[in-house]
């Protein structure tokens, strides 16, 4: 960073902000980049001061109850929502659905399980190309003896 003066001096305005105040923005679910305004800082200082060990936990944390808040709230939209405002109230729920998976993926993501298809008709012509080729050798067999 020692080409970086304006990254390092972003970090040292990040330090000295209060810790709760930029959980309290990632909670509220503002995007990094309306954070940066904010603050007035960088996109990358942020990023790098969000990776810092004593500070990625927390910020994980922020996003999970963020999801969660969203999560509620599609709840809301879809409860309060009016036939004439279904079209709408279905593109927010969706919109925040997304959200909440890529935040908390381990609660909200749909679980995606190994994709299995059995034909049975498959199966049955199998086990007759199955018979055909045991009769086929033992009809050899029996022509070579």
């Amino acid at each position: 960073m020692a080409g970086r003066p304006k990254q390092r001096m972003d970090i040292a305005k990040l330090d000295t902000v209060q810790k709760d105040d930029i959980l309290q923005m990632l909670q509220q679910g503002m995007s990094i980049a309306r954070i940066c305004y904010a603050l007035g800082v960088g996109r990358r200082a942020l990023d790098l001061w969000l990776d810092m060990p004593e500070n990625a936990e927390l910020a994980l944390r922020a996003r999970a109850r963020a999801a969660t808040d969203l999560a509620c709230e599609t709840l809301e939209i879809a409860d309060n929502a009016t036939p004439e405002q279904a079209n709408v109230a279905k593109i927010r729920i969706a919109s925040r659905q997304w959200i909440a998976e890529r935040w908390n993926a381990q609660v909200y993501a749909q679980q995606r399980a190994p994709a299995v298809n059995i034909s049975i008709g498959g199966l049955r012509l199998d086990a007759l190309r199955h018979v055909e080729v045991v009769n086929d050798e033992l009809s050899t067999a029996q022509i070579v003896q």
